[in-house]
């Protein structure tokens, strides 16, 4: 049996920081996938996705100039954008071995479980270490109805070689309302099934103005039915109508510990994902998790994945040294109009017994928007007693750069005073922070 100083299940953002903090540190490390090494996000998630974003962007922009003098048709070709699309994401496996090679990292690649609290198991290989990194993230949740497996999922998506025709996409959260966009725009009919409320975590004003933009550009938006199975290439819902074509399950994601057989480490974990304390330690002091698996209380989003791995290893390295940070976590939806958020919204300011204030604006009449003719474009910020925000919702062309400031306004606990007198060049979206507040 090989033993290594560390062995880390998973090769996604966080696996990949906290890898090399510890190889740099001198440990015998292993690192152990079960698909292709390199994690979701750049091969199956937010990079393929936000490359065919750019796409639908674009289209949706030029749509709205026409009114201010652009001429001519433009279209989307699938087929063009998954070959750039493949070049990239299939050469993140290559990229990501050659360099763990280099570092002297050894490298497993099949189906691991824990058989004691310092073993586990991939492919009849038994393998020990002192101490583990859980990074294996999230997969799709199943759609549990009779023909649920004949639904495609965004895993899915960047292998469909055929635009489809129809599609019909089960759910209301980011993945939903991204695809159900990514597709309209780049020529597909497509329906959207809402079975109760659409994007939770978002102002409840913002989610209603993108779900109109959404009808305005000819999705279908369905609310209250959920689907009940699937024959073929026929969906049955719960009003027992039925549409034909390709579904989309975009239910969710879940902790990808099936398989791992937690309990013969004792490691807790539970459908929210593996138990942590502040240190990203698990009920086995041994044991830490990182990343989208964990149950922490930072969202399952990239950049704090790769944050909660290089604590990890810190802490792993140094003694629970380090706790978990209280950040705002900026979020966007990339739709066409892409949505963001950062900090709290109306519901949990109210339920921390927070005093606040809330303004709203209309920036479509901004000239930043009206000169792209961009009607969407609202912002909902909330201001503590005191001056400073603590919440920001924003829907429109610049939400994604303009949350990313607010996100810097919060941590940095900046008052209304301090963004007034902040210099940024103009015309731009971030010289319309003053007015926001």
């Amino acid at each position: 049996m090989k033993r290594y100083d560390v062995i880390i299940v998973g090769s996604g953002s966080a696996a990949s920081q906290a890898a090399s903090i510890l190889r740099e540190s001198g440990k015998a490390i292993a690192i152990i996938e079960n698909w292709t090494f390199g994690g979701t996000c750049p091969q199956r998630g937010c990079d393929p996705k936000k490359m065919l974003a750019e796409g639908a962007e674009l289209l949706a922009r030029t749509e709205r100039m026409r009114e201010l003098g652009i001429d001519g048709n433009l279209s989307l070709d699938w087929s063009s954008f998954k070959k750039r699309i493949d070049e990239y994401r299939f050469s993140i496996p290559t990229t990501k071995t050659q360099h763990w090679n280099e570092m002297n990292i050894d490298l497993y690649q099949g189906e691991p479980h824990f058989i004691d609290e310092d073993s586990i198991v991939i492919d009849g290989h038994e393998l020990s270490a002192n101490q583990f990194l859980i990074a294996t993230g999230q997969t799709p949740r199943p759609l549990d109805i009779p023909g649920g497996e004949l639904a495609i999922t965004s895993d899915d998506v960047f292998d469909l070689d055929v635009l489809p025709e129809s599609i019909h996409i089960v759910g209301a959260g980011y993945i939903a309302f991204e695809f159900a966009h990514i597709f309209r725009r780049f020529g597909s009919d497509v329906t959207l099934l809402i079975r109760s409320h659409a994007l939770k975590a978002f102002d409840p004003n913002v989610v209603h103005r993108l779900i109109e933009e959404s009808k305005r550009i000819g999705i279908t938006v369905r609310h209250d039915v959920e689907p009940t199975r699937i024959d073929g290439n026929v969906l049955t819902l719960s009003d027992d109508s039925t549409l034909e074509g390709v579904v989309l399950n975009a239910t969710g994601r879940i902790p990808s510990i099936e398989r791992l057989r937690l309990e013969a480490a004792s490691v807790t974990a539970d459908h929210h994902g593996v138990h942590v304390n502040e240190h990203l330690q698990t009920s086995n002091p041994n044991i830490y998790a990182a990343g989208d698996v964990a149950k922490s209380p930072n969202p399952a989003l990239t950049p704090f994945a790769g944050q909660e791995g290089r604590l990890a290893a810190l802490n792993m390295l140094h003694g629970n040294t380090r706790a978990l940070p209280e950040r705002p976590a900026p979020t966007i939806v990339y739709a066409t109009p892409p949505i963001a958020k950062v900090g709290l919204t109306v519901e949990e300011a109210e339920a921390e017994g927070i005093d606040f204030d809330v303004k709203e604006t209309d920036m479509s009449h901004f000239l930043t928007y009206s000169r792209i003719n961009d009607t969407t474009a609202y912002s909902k910020v909330l201001l503590s007693a005191e001056g400073h925000v603590i919440g920001a919702h924003l829907i429109g062309h610049h939400a994604p750069e303009l949350i990313n400031l607010f996100s810097f306004i919060i941590q940095n606990k900046l008052s209304h005073q301090h963004v007034k007198h902040l210099e940024v060049a103009y015309p731009t979206a971030a010289s319309d922070l003053t007015y926001l507040i």
